[in-house]
């Protein structure tokens, strides 16, 4: 069984519902690493400093925005010591290596957003952590609306509600009449430090959660759509919805399967066979076959060594007075 993703309860006036969310979809697409052609071992990536950024490590001061380009470190420095802000660190090894991008730790990345070129905003881990929704466990009901009356451009993903068993009841009342009454419910609900808008609605004996859009995030068809055609005949529209009519039938999803991904699968599952191992990227020695030639070589070694030591020192004659 999946493992559910949240728990808490769908609360709306003065009733609450423990549930459980687990996902209603999966992608499916086939991911890739990157390998390096020769030698078959994985290609990694890491955070580095742009060659060519002037200001690699942005002087910030909490809460406003600074150029990223200083004019001249005795210009800065002294700014700096000033407000009080963090230290500005010249390019990691840029003395030694000028113009090569330099590594950064993890550590030393922040946050930034770009408001113009080559100028950030630079926001702390701290400071999203201020700005962080509350943690709840509810699904909290905002309102009641008419299941026709929302576009399903505002969904996006989708969860199983599960209620807990000693709930059941209360859960099954409340997806008849949302069924019954054709309605569906706009909610909030915080995952993963996030609040989300939702919609909850019946489906089957369950109920989904969808995530939706917000109304802003929805683009405007303002210069997209043509004009009415005022010149369509009575024998066109009948053609148009006889043909339509012929083409219909019930939904069947498994009809449309992602061909590309079958095929691709198939290509994968054809070379498996005959595909070279990966190159160990363990340290040299650290395979099993290395080891045992050094543990040989070990033992090889201390048998000389314990017999050099067992072999008795030749005794000295004693000269006669």
């Amino acid at each position: 069984m999946a493992r559910a993703v949240w728990s808490g309860t769908i609360s709306f006036g003065l009733v609450s519902v423990p549930v459980r969310l687990y996902p209603a979809t999966r992608r499916k697409d086939v991911r890739f690493h990157e390998i390096d052609r020769m030698s078959g071992q994985r290609v990694r990536h890491q955070k580095v400093i742009e060659a060519s950024a002037p200001t690699p490590t942005l002087p910030r001061e909490r809460g406003r925005e600074i150029s990223a380009i200083a004019e001249t470190k005795s210009q800065l420095y002294p700014t700096l010591a000033h407000r009080g802000t963090e230290s500005f660190q010249p390019p990691r090894g840029s003395e030694s290596a000028p113009g090569m991008p330099q590594p950064v730790a993890p550590g030393d990345v922040v946050k930034g957003f770009e408001v113009a070129r080559d100028r950030y905003v630079t926001v702390d881990r701290e400071e999203l952590e201020e700005l962080a929704p509350e943690r709840t466990r509810a699904i909290d009901v905002e309102q009641f609306v008419d299941a026709s009356a929302v576009d399903p451009i505002y969904f996006d993903i989708s969860y199983y509600a599960v209620p807990d068993r000693d709930y059941e009841r209360a859960y099954g009342l409340l997806v008849d009449a949302m069924r019954e009454t054709r309605k569906i419910a706009i909610c909030w609900f915080v995952l993963r430090r996030k609040r989300y808008l939702a919609a909850l609605r019946p489906q089957g004996r369950l109920m989904v959660l969808t995530t939706m859009f917000h109304a802003d995030e929805i683009l405007p068809t303002a210069g997209l759509e043509p004009g009415k055609p005022a010149d369509l005949r009575k024998n066109e529209r009948e053609m148009a919805a006889l043909l339509i009519n012929t083409l219909s039938g019930p939904f069947e999803p498994e009809r449309y399967p992602d061909e590309y991904r079958q095929k691709l699968n198939a290509l994968i599952e054809g070379r498996a066979a005959s595909a070279r191992p990966a190159a160990s990227e363990a340290p040299a020695g650290a395979g099993v076959q290395d080891l045992m030639s050094a543990l040989r070589a070990s033992v090889e070694q201390a048998r000389l060594a314990s017999k050099g030591r067992a072999k008795p020192a030749a005794k000295r004659k004693r000269k006669s007075a």
